[in-house]
C-alpha cells in the first residue's frame, strides 16, 4: 500500500483536471492535518461512505443516528468530491467531514489518532486491512453496513485469502444485503455470529421527501413542462449515450414532443456529451440553468438561466447532483445506466418507488439480487444496445400498451415497498456497539 501511494496521488491530480476537489486538502488523504486538532470526543461515530451512491444509501440511517443519539458526534468521510458534496448538501454542519485516508499503516494510524472515534462503520464493500487492523489495536469496534460482495469481487479477494481472513475477522458486526453476500463474507473470514442479513439500505427511500422534492422541481421548470412523453436515462456511462440517443431518435419519430432527461453518472462528462454529433440536432438545456440554488452561471456561449422548460426543448441534461430521485418522478419510463457497459449497473429502486417501467442492460452484477427479483416479477425489462429503442417504444411509444406498462410499474413499486424497514435491521448492528 505504501508503494501504491505515489500512483494514488498522481491519479488524484489527474482526475483534478476535471474536478478540482480531488486535490483539495490532499494531505488529509495521508492522515496529515497540520495544526488542526479535532475536538476530543468519547462519543464520535465515524461513518465512511465512498461516493454519491453510498452517501445516498446511508442517508436515512444517518438521519436516524442524528435524531436518536444527539449526544454523539458524527464524522463522515468520503473518497470522491461528488460524495463530499452530497454530505454537505444533505447534512451540512450537523456532521463533521473529512477525506478518508489511504490505507497505509501510517495514514490509518494518524487518522484514528486525530479523530479518536469510539466506533467506525464502513459502507458496502469498503474492506481496508490497515484501517481495520489499527482500529482493532486501539480496541475500537468496526462494523460493515449495507455490506455487499459480488461473486466476481469475492473471487478477487480469495486470491489473498489469508489477508482477508485476518481483515474480516476484525469486524464486530456485518449487516449484509442478501444471504449470498453474507455467505461470501463468511467464506472469506467474517465471523458467523457477526454477520446478519438485513436487506439493502437502498430500499430505505423516504417517499414523502421524494414527492416534496418532485413538486419543487416541477415548480422550478414551470407549469406543464412535463405534460408530454418523458424518458429518463439515469446514471449513464461512456458508451451508453450513443444508444440512448439512437433510441430517443426512434421515440421522437413517433412522439415529436417527447423529452429526454439525460443524467450522466459523472456530471464532469457533460461538456463531452454536449459535443456529440447525435445530440446537436436537438434543442438542449441543462438542469443547472433552472436552479439558482446550484450556483450556476451562464456557460460559455449560452444565455442566462432559463425560466421555464418549453415544448421546444428536446433534451434536458442533468448536470447537478442529488436531484435525480426527484426528477425521476417527472418521467414515464426509466433506463438505468451502467448496465449496457460492464460497470455493474446502478440502483433501480428510485424508479421502482415512482412505480415506473424500468429498462436495464445485461450488466447488473452490482445489484444482482434486486434486478433478478425485478425481472422475475416482470417489473423490469433487460435490453441490449440494439434493442433499447424497441423496448422504449413498447413503454411510451405511440402503440404502447398503456395498461400493461402501468401494471409493470405497479409491480416495481410493490417490490420496493415490500422491502422497507431495512433501516431497523442495520441499526441493530450499529447500536450493539454504540457508546
Amino acid at each position: 500500500m505504501r508503494l501504491a501511494v505515489p500512483f494514488l496521488l498522481l491519479r488524484l491530480l489527474w482526475r483534478s483536471r476535471r474536478h478540482s476537489g480531488y486535490r483539495s486538502q490532499i494531505w488529509h488523504r495521508l492522515g496529515l492535518y497540520g495544526r488542526h486538532r479535532a475536538s476530543l470526543s468519547g462519543g464520535r461515530i465515524w461513518i465512511h461512505a465512498v461516493s454519491v451512491g453510498e452517501t445516498l444509501a446511508i442517508a436515512p440511517f444517518l438521519e436516524r443516528l442524528l435524531v436518536d443519539r444527539p449526544d454523539l458526534t458524527v464524522l463522515v468521510t468520503s473518497t470522491t468530491p461528488t460524495g463530499a458534496e452530497q454530505v454537505q448538501q444533505k447534512f451540512g454542519s450537523r456532521v463533521e467531514w473529512c477525506w478518508a485516508p489511504f490505507d497505509t499503516p501510517g495514514a490509518a494510524r494518524r487518522f484514528l489518532a486525530h479523530w479518536q472515534p469510539a466506533l467506525g462503520a464502513l459502507v458496502e464493500t469498503e474492506i481496508w486491512p490497515n484501517l481495520l487492523a489499527h482500529a482493532a489495536a486501539r480496541g475500537m469496534p468496526m462494523v460493515l453496513l449495507n455490506a455487499r460482495l459480488s461473486e466476481r469481487s469475492a473471487r478477487g479477494y480469495a486470491r489473498v485469502a489469508g489477508l482477508m481472513r485476518q481483515t474480516l475477522g476484525h469486524l464486530a458486526g456485518v449487516a449484509a444485503q442478501t444471504e449470498s453476500d453474507a455467505n461470501r463474507l463468511r467464506a472469506l473470514g467474517a465471523a458467523d455470529e457477526a454477520v446478519i442479513v438485513t436487506g439493502s439500505l437502498k430500499f430505505a427511500l423516504d417517499r414523502n421527501a421524494l414527492r416534496e422534492a418532485n413538486e419543487q422541481e416541477r415548480r422550478q421548470f414551470g407549469p406543464g413542462a412535463f405534460d408530454r412523453p418523458v424518458w429518463l436515462a439515469a446514471s449513464t456511462h461512456p458508451g451508453e449515450e450513443e444508444p440512448v440517443l439512437e433510441a430517443f431518435a426512434r421515440l421522437k419519430a413517433e412522439r415529436p414532443n417527447a423529452l429526454l432527461m439525460l443524467a450522466p453518472r459523472h456530471p464532469d462528462r457533460v461538456p463531452g456529451i454536449l459535443g456529440m454529433p447525435a445530440i446537436r440536432q436537438y434543442q438542449v438545456v441543462r438542469h443547472s440553468d433552472f436552479h439558482s440554488s446550484a450556483g450556476a452561471t451562464p456557460h460559455a456561449g449560452e444565455s442566462a438561466a432559463s425560466t421555464s422548460l418549453t415544448v421546444m426543448d428536446d433534451v434536458l441534461v442533468v448536470d447537478t447532483l442529488g436531484r435525480l430521485g426527484a426528477l425521476t418522478g417527472c418521467a414515464d419510463a426509466v433506463f438505468v445506466g451502467g448496465s449496457l457497459v460492464p460497470h455493474g449497473g446502478h440502483n433501480p429502486l428510485e424508479a421502482a418507488a415512482w412505480c415506473l417501467p424500468i429498462l436495464s442492460g445485461p450488466h447488473t452484477f452490482n445489484f444482482a439480487s434486486i434486478y433478478r427479483d425485478l425481472f422475475e416479477a416482470n417489473a423490469a425489462v433487460e435490453v441490449e444496445a440494439d434493442t433499447l429503442g424497441t423496448a422504449l417504444l413498447d413503454c411510451i411509444g405511440q402503440q404502447a400498451d398503456t395498461e400493461q406498462v402501468t401494471a409493470m410499474g405497479e409491480r416495481a413499486g410493490a417490490y420496493q415497498s415490500a422491502q422497507e424497514g431495512v433501516v431497523d435491521g442495520q441499526w441493530t448492528v450499529l447500536a450493539a456497539h454504540l457508546p
